[in-house]
C-alpha cells in the first residue's frame, strides 16, 4: 500500500546488475506505476570483489573461487540441494579480502568438526561475499553504537542479494543450509526480514546457523519461525563471546529470554505452557542475578514489594545457591536428560501434568 503522490525510490540487486526504480501513484489511490530510473551492469565490480556477489568455492590445497561470480543460485554436482545433500552457503563478516573470507567462512561452516571439514573440501560450498568495510574497528563500532541494528551500504546490498537467492532456492525447491559468520548475521537476518514482508513460506527446506553473531538472535529466531524454516536443530547458533556479540547478538542477555517468550506464546502446546513458564521465570531470575548481582537483585525485589532489603538479600542468595541442588534432589528429577536447572523444572512439571 502506497501513499498517493509519494514516490519511493528502490533498488533491485542481482548478481551482475542492479535496477533502480520508483513506485509512483498518479491516480490518487493505491494503483501504482513502476518507473525504471537506471539499469547498471556490475559484472566487473562483482568479479573484482568490490561488491557483494555469489561465489562458488572449491578446495585445492587451499580454498579458491571456482571462476567468476555467479548471478544465480543453483545446485551443483556435489550438492544437489536435496534433504540429504543440501546446498551449503556462507556469508562472511569482517575479513581482509575474498581469499581470506573463503578460508574463514569454511571453518565456520565446519563448526570445528574434522569430518565435516573433509566432506566440505570434497563438495565445495557457495558464499555470498560481502566486501570489507574501511576497518574491522569501524564494523565493531557500528555494532556497539546501534546495538547491532545498523548495517553498512555493502551489507544492505548483500541482504537484498541473499533474499533473492533464498527466493530462487524456494522456487526451485532446493534445501539450503545458511551459515553467517560475525557481521554476516546482519546480512542474513535482514534478508529474512525482506522475505517476511512478502509472507514467503519456505516449507522447512532452508535453515540458518549464526556463528559469533552480532545481530539479535531473537530477531533471527522470530523470522526463521515466521518463514517456516527448518528449526529442528537445537544448536542453531554459537558464540565465542566478546563485546559486539554480547551487545548486538544477545542484547545483554535479553535476546534468549525474548526468544523463550516468543516460543511460549506462539509455539508451545497448551499442555506444556506451565512448565515452559516456570523455566522462563527461573532463567529470568538467573539473568538478573548475573547482571545485577545478588545485592542489586535483592534491592530491586525489596523496592518492588516494600520489603526489608537485608532480608531480601539473604533470601536471594539462599535461593540462587540452593535451588539447583534442591531441584536435582527431588524424586524423578534425573529421569530425563536436561540442559539446565530451568529445563529440569520444565520437564518435571510437564511430565507430571501428563500423568
Amino acid at each position: 500500500m502506497l501513499k498517493p503522490n509519494h514516490p519511493t525510490r528502490r533498488l533491485l540487486v542481482a548478481g551482475g546488475f542492479e535496477v533502480e526504480y520508483e513506485l509512483n501513484s498518479y491516480y490518487g489511490d493505491c494503483q501504482t506505476d513502476v518507473q525504471i530510473v537506471d539499469i547498471r551492469l556490475l559484472g566487473d565490480d562483482a568479479n573484482a570483489g568490490r561488491r557483494p556477489a555469489l561465489w562458488r568455492a572449491k578446495h585445492e590445497e587451499e580454498w579458491r573461487t571456482d571462476g567468476a561470480s555467479k548471478p544465480k543460485l543453483t545446485a551443483t554436482a556435489t550438492q544437489a540441494g536435496s534433504a540429504q545433500a543440501p546446498l551449503k552457503l556462507g556469508i562472511n563478516g569482517q575479513c581482509e579480502d575474498l581469499r581470506d573470507s573463503l578460508e574463514v567462512v569454511a571453518e565456520h561452516i565446519n563448526r570445528g568438526d574434522s569430518k565435516k571439514r573433509a566432506d566440505l573440501e570434497k563438495s565445495g560450498y557457495q558464499m555470498v561475499y560481502v566486501p570489507p568495510e574501511s576497518s574491522a574497528w569501524a564494523a565493531g563500532w557500528r555494532t556497539l553504537k546501534s546495538l547491532g541494528n545498523s548495517g553498512s551500504g555493502q551489507q544492505r546490498l548483500a541482504a537484498r542479494l541473499v533474499a533473492s537467492h533464498m527466493y530462487e532456492a524456494h522456487q526451485q525447491g532446493l534445501h539450503v543450509d545458511w551459515t553467517s559468520q560475525g557481521e554476516g548475521a546482519w546480512v542474513l537476518i535482514e534478508a529474512m526480514r525482506h522475505l517476511k514482508q512478502k509472507n514467503i513460506d519456505l516449507k522447512q527446506r532452508q535453515k540458518i546457523f549464526l556463528s559469533d553473531h552480532t545481530r539479535s538472535q531473537f530477531e533471527a529466531d522470530r523470522y526463521r519461525r515466521a518463514l517456516n524454516m527448518d528449526i529442528s536443530d537445537e544448536k542453531w547458533l554459537s558464540a565465542v563471546g566478546g563485546l559486539t556479540q554480547e551487545v548486538g547478538g544477545r542484547n545483554f542477555g535479553l535476546a534468549p529470554l525474548l526468544s523463550e517468550g516468543n516460543e511460549l506464546i506462539h509455539h508451545t502446546p497448551r499442555g506444556e505452557r506451565l512448565g515452559h513458564t516456570v523455566k522462563i521465570c527461573w532463567e529470568l531470575g538467573d539473568y538478573l542475578v548475573k547482571k545485577w548481582g545478588t545485592a542489586g537483585t535483592a534491592a530491586g525485589l525489596a523496592a518492588a514489594t516494600g520489603g526489608n532489603a537485608a532480608l531480601a538479600l539473604t533470601v536471594v542468595k539462599a535461593l540462587h545457591k540452593a535451588t539447583p541442588m534442591l531441584i536435582s534432589s527431588l524424586p524423578g528429577a534425573k529421569d530425563h536428560y536436561f540442559k539446565s536447572t530451568g529445563d529440569q523444572l520444565r520437564q518435571m512439571i510437564n511430565n507430571r501434568a501428563k500423568r
